[in-house]
Formats: C-alpha cells, structure tokens, sequence
C-alpha cells in the first residue's frame, strides 16, 4: 500500500511551521503513538499491555543500564551539538548522572546497580569521541530551524485517524539530531550505544522510515535518509607490551587500540615507526586500513538512504497499525522467545501468569507507573554554572 500525492493525509503543506505541528494540546484524550511502542506492540502483546502509556504504562523501579546510560549518552551528544551549555560532553554526562542521582533520592526509585562503572564509561567513550574521533572526521552540521539547533526534537503531529475514545491521535518520536549536507539535503542522526557494532538490519529497521517520514512532515523539505551513529561500550587502549627480557608489542587482531594508539606505542618503544619490526609495521599498517573518515572499532557511521516511496509506505503502515493498537478488545497474548529472559523485564511475571502464581504481586513490587513528564530528570540538572562544574563520586 502507497500514498500518491493526491491523496496523502500527511501533507500538512510548505506553509505550516514546526512550532503549529508540535504545540498541538496533549490531554487526557490524547493518543500518541512511538515508533518504540509500535516495536514492542509487534513483538508481544502481552509485554507492550504491561509498559504501554496506551495501556499499563509501568517501567521497572530499578532503571535499566542501558536505558540509563543511553539516556546520559544522549544528552551529552544533544549539548555538544546544540548549544553547547557545557565546555565538554563529559560535564553534559555529568550534569545527567547529578540530575538523576538527585531525582531518586528519597523515593522508592533506584539508580542501576552499575552506576559507578557506567560513569566511567560514559567518560572515556565521549572524551575519545570528542577528543580524537572527531579530530580527522566531518563533525557534520546541525541543521538550525528558526534560530533553534536540531538536537532531541521532541516532535508531535496529528494523525489523520477518528477514534470514538481520543480527540487526537498524534505520531511522536525524538530525533536525535538533524544535520544538513552541503547540497541542502536533511537527514536525521540517531545515536547508539551497543556493546558491539551491528549493520545487517538497515533495509528493515522500521525507526529509520518512521523518522524519515515524521522529519519529513515537519520541515516540509525532502529527507534524504539516515545517519546510524552506533558507538561501542568500549574505550581504546594501548596495545599489549609482550615477552619477557626483550619486549615487543603484541600484533593480535582483537586488541581494543586504534592506529593512533598503536603509532603511539611504537613510537615510545622504538623511537620511530620505521625502526620497529616489520610485523608490527604490518600491523600497523592493517589497522589504518580498517580506519576510514566514518568509522573504526569504535565509532561507526552508516549512511542509510530512503527514498520518497519507501517514506510514504512507512506512513501507511502506520495507518494500518495504530486502529489495532487502539482497540481496547485487542486479544493480549504473549510471544515468547528465547530472548525473553534477557532482554524483557516483565519475564518473571509473564512465566508466573502462566503458572498461575502471583504475577499481580510480583508488578506491585518490582514496577512503577512511569512519569508523566517527559525526561523529568532534566529539571534538576545542575543550575550553579555548569560549564567550570566538574563531578566527584
């Protein structure tokens, strides 16, 4: 199914302004519809009844580690890119690691139990961006719309859909960042922090055609894809030193190093890149190859295209999944997987479902309802002038 020009629904016209797009009035009789949620919908009724803000709306009391750290992540990306309220993204991740630790202080919310070691992380992973990722790389050029740098747009626009419960259905997602290239094509920078760096799922990532499509609605200028920025949970460091008596440095493949690193090393050793032995020359000379201007083991850039069809086909998709995720008579059953017992935390009460114990106990003492502001941790941030605010734990 395709939308032709004649009869696209989400044609809002060139004249409408983001600002009439996104202050639409959100109340009590209000839908809104995520592309997240769509995910979960798809992937288990079940699990999506319990953490829908549609239904249940309940999140675990314990944050996620991954949710809590991309968070953080997120937000040092957003001020280095925008305005540029803190001197480094290392303070912005600061800041968020205050905020957060002030906002579950005293209530029945916890930090993840990793915390500590997520700090530390966060540190290294966006100093080694900052400071010498980007040093030989494009830093790309955020898109400005009506003197407003495009980072974490939290957009909303109305969906064409009656609904005898809503007055309004509305489409949101957060873009990460907009950047425009030099021929003034937009395309939308979603960041992503894995623990391994992963390329196979472009053509059929739905976030990538929903967030062409919405991007495409709000600027009302042609989108031309998708930057995938995934950025590994790891931080470069110095190759290996082996032998014993006469040392050398290693040359083994999986060493978490880059070429500069490596360069580096062989240069104190042996004074100069030519004096060191020819297979660590080789070595060296492999890990160059592996390094190009989007990408090395620790930072990846992808540039995924869609064009005008692919855009409107995800469109009406949408038309045709959001009256299922409306319908309050919707048949709720699960599909488990063998991902289940890692990657959803409702698992235990599902099984407990099932088996018929106390699953009802078991979400009264492990989850909460989720807030009701978006991002609610940003009003304690730090106010006292952040950017000569360094944090101590």
């Amino acid at each position: 199914m395709s939308l032709t020009d004649d009869d696209n629904p989400f044609d809002f016209g060139a004249d409408v302004k983001l600002e009439e797009i996104t202050g639409v009035l959100v109340n009590g009789r209000t839908a809104i519809i995520r592309t997240s949620d769509r995910g979960n919908f798809k992937r288990c009724r079940r699990r999506w009844h319990w953490s829908s803000h549609l239904r249940q709306n309940l999140t675990s009391k314990e944050s996620a580690s991954p949710l809590w750290y991309g968070s953080g992540f997120h937000f040092a990306m957003e001020d280095f890119h925008g305005l540029r309220e803190y001197s480094h993204p290392v303070e912005a991740f600061e800041a968020y690691v205050k905020a957060t630790y002030a906002q579950v202080k005293g209530s029945n919310r916890l930090l993840p139990s990793d915390w500590p070691e997520l700090v530390q992380l966060g540190r290294g992973m966006l100093s080694y961006y900052a400071d010498t990722w980007l040093v030989a790389r494009d830093p790309l050029k955020t898109y400005i719309h009506e003197g407003r740098p495009q980072v974490e747009v939290n957009a909303l626009i109305p969906l064409p859909i009656k609904h005898p419960d809503y007055d309004q259905i509305l489409y949101g997602a957060t873009l990460d960042r907009v950047v425009i290239d030099d021929d003034g094509w937009l395309w939308i920078v979603d960041y992503k922090t894995a623990k391994r760096i992963q390329t196979q799922f472009f053509q059929t990532d739905p976030q990538i055609s929903a967030y062409c499509w919405l991007a495409s609605q709000l600027y009302g200028k042609p989108i031309r894809g998708f930057i995938y920025q995934q950025h590994r949970k790891d931080v470069p460091i110095d190759p290996r030193v082996v032998g014993s008596g006469k040392v050398s440095i290693s040359t083994a493949k999986g060493q978490l190093t880059t070429h500069r690193h490596y360069r580096r090393c062989l240069i104190n050793l042996y004074g100069d890149v030519l004096n060191a032995p020819q297979e660590n020359v080789d070595f060296l000379n492999w890990l160059n190859e592996q390094e190009t201007s989007t990408q090395d083991k620790f930072v990846r850039r992808d540039f995924v295209y869609r064009n005008e069809h692919q855009i409107e086909a995800e469109g009406a998709k949408i038309m045709m999944e959001v009256p299922d995720m409306l319908n309050k008579d919707l048949p709720l059953y699960p599909n488990p997987t063998r991902e289940c017992g890692h990657m959803c935390n409702f698992n235990s009460a599902c099984i407990s479902l099932d088996d018929g114990s106390d699953w009802e106990d078991e979400l009264r003492m492990g989850f909460r309802m989720k807030d009701a502001d978006f991002d609610s941790w940003r009003k304690y941030l730090p106010k006292n002038n952040p950017k000569k605010e360094s944090i101590k734990w």
